[in-house]
């Protein structure tokens, strides 16, 4: 509140924030990759060369690890070519002609300036043409992932806060049912990735083909027998399937998919922490396996020229201990994310922003409490609420209060819109929420016993369902499983409880401008929306500082209307 004290417009301090804390969380990739891309001679175990003599070439003939200025160069790349398809040609070509005083002497027993171990190291090369058994880029290969990841999150998050903070956009962000109502290939791809199959053989539910199901006795045991096979699909088809389309789609409707997009960003990121702990530990317990780089200094010849000479050494156990920490750390990262995504992707209602540490529904905000006469608490006026902006604690202030010693908080989720509160029905109510659900045999019973809301739910935490004639537990379940996400009023039309909306009754600091949304569909290429018409609106205004305390109006069009509006347009 301090800072609209000086006069900042609403909602532009958290704004502020959410900036910082992604930069801030981009700085911590950057220093991860910063650490595994510029290794130096402190990282190498100088003890145990794998070379066993020293090799000098021509000067700048031997290749340096991450000299990305020269990228651009076709002689980099045909110098790259030629030593990884034979290096015995590329080392012949290139040895020093000159008589240098290091020319076949022992690594063990070599003479380094001391100034030349501050230089960037060389690709390791064998004077015998044999690459060391280390000889892959995993470590440089993990930094680029993680930090081609790190600029996806920061970007991802930066847009989905953005959004939430926004009175125009907070509702815009779509969670999963969203997805799959607008995004009808998001199952196609769901279903090429195979995990739906795989989970059926583990579950024994089999395959479903001919529309016969096979395989439900012998499933699990196929399941069990091939899943390292279905574990490395799931990680190739993530990669070159999933990832790549996400991104396509997330340019093209970045607020919408931004949550999404945040998720499988994460998940990837995870999977590689997850194999850079795995690889680390390999190379903790085996020397030979670890990454090798070449230590390469100028040695001056008899001729006045000048050689480059180097040896190969591998990476030392304290490095490769660090690696491992930092595999581990990144993928529990990535996982927390991941897991902070799926309240808001399972239901929009309970979102929250990913760049501030505490993970608070935004349908908390505004914060109004008092003082136990009523009045205001100590710091606040009267009808001045105790915090508005959404990226700044909620519970600011209340340890500086008096009675703070002898109080504390008690939060409970409600009902965005009262038809949806099943204590307050009524016997007719109760009816027509079992009709909707095609279980109106029941409502005589109901009727009959002047069942309402309340005496709903007292029969069923009693079980006492059966008292109405309820002797199937099938529609015991679903009357139980869909308590709460239909409305009395709006049951008989079919209409369900938004999982869009982040309305609530407490959140007043983002509610817009009366808004009329009506969905008109039209299906572009492969099923997918096209970019334009998917929703027309009413009534939205460009800022959200001329933003006012009333909550949205969402209508949707009657299911017959839409659908001849539907047809329509894939006849057009």
């Amino acid at each position: 509140m301090w800072a609209r004290k000086c006069g900042a417009p609403p909602q532009w301090p958290s704004r502020v924030k959410v900036m910082l804390q992604s930069v801030a969380t981009a700085a911590l990739g950057l220093a991860v990759f910063d650490y595994m891309s510029n290794a130096d001679a402190g990282y190498l175990d100088l003890s145990a060369p794998v070379s066993t003599t020293v090799l000098c070439l021509e000067k700048d003939a031997w290749p340096m690890r991450h000299s990305s200025s020269s990228w651009f160069e076709g002689a980099t790349w045909m110098d790259w070519y030629e030593y990884r398809e034979n290096m015995v040609q590329y080392v012949d070509e290139h040895r020093c002609m000159g008589n240098t005083s290091q020319s076949g002497v022992l690594c063990a027993k070599a003479d380094v300036p001391l100034n030349e171990l501050e230089g960037s190291l060389g690709v390791p090369l064998m004077a015998t043409g044999e690459w060391p058994v280390g000889r892959n880029d995993a470590v440089e290969l993990y930094g680029y992932l993680f930090l081609l990841f790190t600029f996806i999150m920061w970007l991802v998050v930066l847009v989905h806060d953005l959004a939430l903070l926004s009175a125009r956009y907070h509702n815009g962000v779509y969670d999963f049912a969203a997805i799959r109502r607008r995004f009808p290939c998001s199952r196609l791809l769901y279903t090429v990735w195979g995990f739906r199959f795989f989970k059926r053989l583990l579950i024994g539910r089999g395959i479903l083909c001919c529309r016969r199901r096979c395989f439900q006795r012998v499933g699990r045991f196929w399941g069990i027998l091939l899943a390292p096979v279905f574990l490395a699909w799931f990680v190739v088809a993530y990669n070159i399937l999933i990832m790549p389309v996400a991104a396509i789609f997330f340019i093209i409707y970045p607020v919408r998919l931004s949550r999404v997009m945040l998720f499988l960003t994460c998940l990837a990121m995870a999977i590689y922490g997850v194999i850079l702990s795995v690889h680390a530990c390999i190379w903790m317990s085996s020397a030979e396996r670890r990454q090798t780089y070449a230590i390469i200094w100028a040695s001056p010849t008899r001729e006045g020229g000048e050689c480059i000479c180097g040896c190969v050494y591998a990476l030392k156990g304290s490095i490769c201990t660090n690696l491992l920490l930092i595999g581990v750390g990144v993928a529990y990262k990535a996982f927390s994310l991941c897991f902070r995504c799926l309240k808001g992707l399972r239901t929009s209602n309970w979102a929250h922003l990913i760049s501030v540490l505490f993970p608070i529904p935004l349908g908390v905000y505004e914060v109004y409490w008092t003082q136990p006469d009523g009045g205001p608490i100590r710091y606040r006026v009267d009808g001045q609420p105790v915090q508005a902006e959404l990226a700044f604690d909620s519970f600011a202030l209340m340890d500086e209060q008096p009675e703070s010693a002898g109080t504390t908080v008690n939060l409970a989720p409600c009902s965005i819109l009262q038809e949806f509160e099943p204590a307050t029905w009524s016997v007719d109510d109760v009816v027509r929420y079992l009709e909707a659900l095609h279980l109106g045999r029941y409502g005589a019973a109901i009727r009959t016993h002047k069942v309402d809301g309340p005496t709903l739910l007292q029969l069923m935490r009693l079980d006492g369902l059966s008292e109405l004639g309820v002797t199937s537990e099938a529609h015991e379940a679903k009357i139980r499983e869909r308590l709460g996400t239909w409305g009395a009023n709006s049951a008989s039309s079919g209409h369900r409880n938004s999982n869009r909306e982040m309305s609530s009754p407490k959140m007043t600091a983002l509610q817009a401008v009366p808004e009329k949304h009506q969905d008109r569909e039209f299906v572009g290429c492969c099923g997918f929306p096209c970019i334009y018409g998917e929703n027309s609106r009413a009534g939205t205004k460009d800022s959200d500082d001329e933003a006012e305390e009333e909550p949205c109006v969402v209508a949707v069009e009657d299911p017959a209307e839409q659908h001849d509006t539907l047809e329509a347009a894939n006849s057009t």
